[in-house]
Formats: structure tokens, C-alpha cells, sequence
């Protein structure tokens, strides 16, 4: 007599089989997770890092142009550094000498409330409280600005810019994954000018 055995997938078999598969979705889907995660908050601290590298080659390259000498027409002739402020006088006409009917301050601020550091390229005074030229904003996530004089050992200024994702975001402070942050810093060598 022949016996009729059905091949069939019993209760536990089966639940084995949906348990392994979940475990092997779940693996997947925590490595697309943590990937995507990763890849927005570097893809966000890249671009605030480029925001924060523009804006000090910016610096430097107006920096070079600067003219003065403080220590023979005084403090604050040539570079003025102040809070969220960094003032150059500027050589109008290229000859070296200054003259203080052709030449002019350009400046740096930064505007705390709408975190955007600005450029004028003709300031009304030497801490740039108005812009008498063209304002142009040259990032708007800077969440901290400064720089100082260097006389020490040279003509230098050091520059330092903060930047952040999104600032005013209320639910994320700055320098986290979600929100990053960056700082740089730079030190300029100013040009050697004429002391005539």
C-alpha cells in the first residue's frame, strides 16, 4: 500500500523564512539610511565649506591691494579691525603712495541678524557703518566673523569666518549632523606700499 505524503511548508518553517527575510530588509534598509544621512550632512558641511573659502580668497584678494603703514601714519590708518568688522584703505590708482583724495576704505561686515557678510566696495569711514558704494553679500550662513593685526613679525591679518547650514533653524542647533557647521581661518599677507 502506498502512502500519499504531501510535500507542504509547516507554520514554523514559514515564520522562520518571514523572520529572515525582515532581518535581511532591515540590514539593507539601516546601511540606505545611515548612507543617505551621511551623504546629506557632508554634502551640507561641502557647501558651507566652499560658502566660508569664497569669502576669505575674497578678503585676501582685496587685501593685497590695501596701502598704509601704521607704524609711520598711525593705528588704524591702513587696516581697521573691529567687531564683525575688517576695513582696508585702499591704493585707488595703483602708484603706492597715499592720497587721501583718491583713496578709499572697502570693508567686510557681518549682518548678526540675517547672517550674510557683506562687501563695500566704498566705505563712508573706516569702521564701514554706511556703504558709500555697492554693498554685495557674499554668503548668507556666517554665524561668526573677526580678525586681527598681526605687526608682530610682518604685515599680516588673520581672518576667521564660522559658517553654518541653515542659522536660524530653531529645532537643530549648529554643529550637528542635521545642521554642521565649519571654521575657517586665513592669514593674509598684506602688500609692502610706499611709506612717501
Amino acid at each position: 500500500m502506498l502512502s500519499n505524503f504531501r510535500k507542504s511548508v509547516t507554520l514554523i518553517e514559514l515564520l522562520i523564512a518571514i523572520t529572515l527575510l525582515s532581518v535581511i530588509i532591515l540590514a539593507i534598509n539601516n546601511v540606505s539610511v545611515f548612507s543617505r544621512y551621511h551623504f546629506v550632512s557632508t554634502d551640507r558641511r561641502a557647501k558651507i565649506q566652499n560658502d566660508a573659502s569664497r569669502c576669505l580668497e575674497h578678503i585676501t584678494k582685496y587685501a593685497s591691494q590695501a596701502i598704509g603703514n601704521e607704524a609711520v601714519f598711525g593705528t588704524n590708518t591702513a587696516i581697521y579691525t573691529g567687531t564683525n568688522v575688517l576695513t582696508f584703505f585702499m591704493d585707488a590708482n595703483a602708484n603706492g603712495l597715499r592720497e587721501s583724495s583718491q583713496d578709499y576704505w572697502v570693508g567686510y561686515r557681518l549682518n548678526s541678524s540675517t547672517y550674510q557678510l557683506e562687501y563695500c566696495n566704498r566705505c563712508s569711514n573706516l569702521t564701514c557703518s554706511a556703504c558709500a558704494g555697492t554693498t554685495e553679500y557674499l554668503a548668507n550662513d556666517i554665524t561668526a566673523f573677526s580678525s586681527t593685526k598681526d605687526f608682530s613679525q610682518g604685515n599680516y591679518v588673520n581672518a576667521n569666518i564660522t559658517a553654518c547650514w541653515d542659522p536660524a533653524q530653531s529645532h537643530a542647533l549648529c554643529n550637528t549632523p542635521d545642521n554642521p557647521s565649519v571654521t575657517m581661518n586665513t592669514t593674509i599677507n598684506l602688500p609692502s606700499v610706499s611709506t612717501h
